[in-house]
């Protein structure tokens, strides 16, 4: 979407799972960019600890280093989907010559409380923040989307030391100094990933392909199911209903049921008379036979439900029903081999009705 709307040149600030981030990205070649990353932290010990910056400490740093930032800048927070005209965005910052400009999204008025909310006059210049208010204490329901359009004189307001943040800080001081700071509401897709609600729903919506310009790959191998390459399914001896993505190398064994919408990760095997439904389960993730899933979120060593409450698999002595796919198949203890019998014939008591 950037590269669509001739943004070629990205600067990621990355701190918590720096070396994940940048391995996955690196120099933005795959997507006809040049991407540099500006680190907030430092290495101890084998490890990067991240030292918090705020979100403007972090544009500063930056700037500081290689005055990157010479002409108006778009900054995006990096937890939401999004199909915003960048193109038409940047047009409105400058028309207006203004120092920021924020973009926003109207939400449902009782959705204000997780949210900043913007005021604005007539003219859409900001006149105030709400940083998530109570329901009724709120003066609208225009919400700010964690997307900026910024003027380089912007560094004029952020201090050289310290945390600093955009939200909090930063733009409330440009409201105070009165500088030409503006806010547009435009209309698009706008889908927060900020929480693990937030992640669940998402995802959900991918597989419905609610998600705009974003498209499930691989081949579809019934109606409304798609599945990537080197999977080993046999469509006569499982049952898939749909929507459901199944990523590359997925093995769904004899029995199995995955109930959609659900997504299946890369490497995934779903163990015979296993059931999925209304999940999203991470890569290299073993489903044990017979286990019942259900609108769960299968992530490493950890169960996790849409609200964020979760279980830690291995302390839980739980990895005998989800493990990692990987790792070789051992020998379970008489209380386990009892667990597993019970849930075999609670399944199959199910199944008999």
């Amino acid at each position: 979407l950037l590269k669509k709307h001739s943004f070629d040149e990205v600067i990621v600030t990355v701190g918590y799972m720096a070396n994940t981030i940048e391995d996955h990205y690196k120099g933005g070649a795959d997507y006809g960019m040049q991407i540099a990353y500006s680190l907030e932290g430092k290495l101890v010990e084998g490890e990067i600890v991240p030292i918090g910056l705020g979100s403007a400490g972090g544009l500063k740093k930056v700037q500081d280093y290689s005055k990157f930032f010479d002409e108006p800048f778009l900054v995006i927070c990096g937890d939401a989907l999004i199909d915003l005209d960048f193109t038409a965005a940047m047009e409105f910052h400058k028309k207006n010559n203004a120092t920021a400009t924020v973009i926003c999204k109207e939400v449902p008025k009782d959705e204000v409380y997780k949210y900043g909310v913007v005021v604005t006059d007539e003219n859409q210049k900001v006149l105030s923040f709400q940083e998530k208010p109570k329901v009724e204490e709120a003066k609208s329901n225009i919400i700010n989307t964690g997307i900026y359009i910024f003027d380089p004189k912007v560094f004029d307001y952020i201090p050289e030391d310290g945390e600093f943040d955009i939200g909090g800080e930063l733009l409330p001081l440009l409201v105070e100094k009165g500088e030409p700071f503006y806010a547009t509401a435009p209309d698009f897709q706008w889908v927060d990933v900020g929480s693990t609600k937030d992640f669940y729903e998402a995802n959900m919506m991918l597989v419905n392909q609610e998600i705009n310009g974003v498209k499930p790959y691989g081949k579809e191998i019934q109606s409304g199911v798609w599945a990537g390459i080197n999977c080993d399914i046999n469509l006569d001896e499982v049952e898939i209903v749909p929507p459901v993505y199944l990523g590359s190398s997925v093995r769904l064994e004899k029995g199995s049921k995955v109930i959609g919408p659900s997504m299946i990760g890369s490497g995934c095997i779903i163990k015979e008379n296993a059931t999925v439904s209304e999940s999203v389960v991470l890569g290299y993730t073993k489903v044990s036979p017979h286990a019942q899933i259900d609108k769960k979120i299968i992530a490493g060593k950890y169960i996790i439900n849409p609200l964020g409450n979760s279980i830690d698999i291995e302390e839980s002595d739980m990895s005998f029903l989800v493990d990692d796919a990987r790792k070789e198949e051992g020998v379970l203890s008489e209380e386990q081999k009892e667990i597993m019998e019970m849930i075999q014939h609670i399944s199959e008591l199910e199944t008999s009705r």
